[in-house]
């Protein structure tokens, strides 16, 4: 099965159908009002309509969620009532949790209906983040591994870790961010061989503007 790609940091329509068309299976838009590729629900709402009428040769598979273009909602320790609101309002398919979030929030998530989709990102630091992943694989969630780079820094760094830390950990239903770039996707495929990759900052301009060349560089070096 082909690498799933997860183009994150959407802030408008140009590099939504850029990715789109390149062959992004899932686009991320980050609803944290400190992140510098922030979006305001109205936008995401036009963007995710817009990329929707955009005729695919094939279908998707991300998490196994019906649409054809998926797309995901970062969220860090928002209130549950808000994402709810955020989640119906865009129409946003997949819930990432990017923050401290513990599993009783999880366990609360899951009482508005949303139990398939939730995706919680473990940032690794060392070996003994280890027993995170344990931890919210046991709450039967998808599972995103980024980066520790400090308290308050929740992604979108480009920085990389230590992905030997991950050799006891079966990745093939996980997802690698941080630090993923065109560069590195084809060792990542070849020898991590995890269900995706989620990256943002190593194929932009600057924040919250993606660089077509580094995208379409990207999606040929996947393949």
């Amino acid at each position: 099965m082909a690498i799933k790609i997860k183009i994150c940091g959407i802030t408008n329509l140009e590099d939504a159908i850029n990715a789109v068309e390149l062959g992004a299976d899932c686009l991320g838009f980050v609803f944290y009002k400190n992140s510098k590729r922030n979006i305001d629900i109205e936008n995401a709402k036009n963007i995710i309509a817009e990329i929707n009428n955009i005729n695919l040769n094939s279908e998707k598979n991300f998490f196994k969620t019906k649409e054809g273009v998926l797309t995901a909602g970062i969220f860090v320790d928002i209130d549950i009532t808000d994402l709810d609101k955020i989640i119906r309002e865009t129409g946003i398919d997949i819930i990432q949790l990017s923050g401290s979030e513990k599993p009783d929030y999880i366990e609360n998530l899951k009482k508005y209906g949303y139990e398939r989709n939730i995706v919680k990102a473990v940032h690794i630091n060392n070996e003994s983040d280890i027993a995170k992943v344990h931890l919210y694989e046991s709450l039967r969630v998808n599972i995103l591994l980024d980066t520790y780079v400090g308290r308050g820094v929740y992604g979108g760094t480009g920085t990389a870790f230590d992905w030997d830390i991950l050799r006891s950990l079966d990745l093939s239903d996980k997802i690698i961010a941080g630090g993923v770039s065109p560069d590195n996707i084809n060792y990542i495929n070849n020898n991590l061989k995890p269900y995706g990759v989620d990256l943002s900052s190593k194929i932009e301009k600057f924040p919250g503007k993606k660089d077509y060349d580094k995208m379409k560089l990207l999606f040929a070096n996947s393949k």
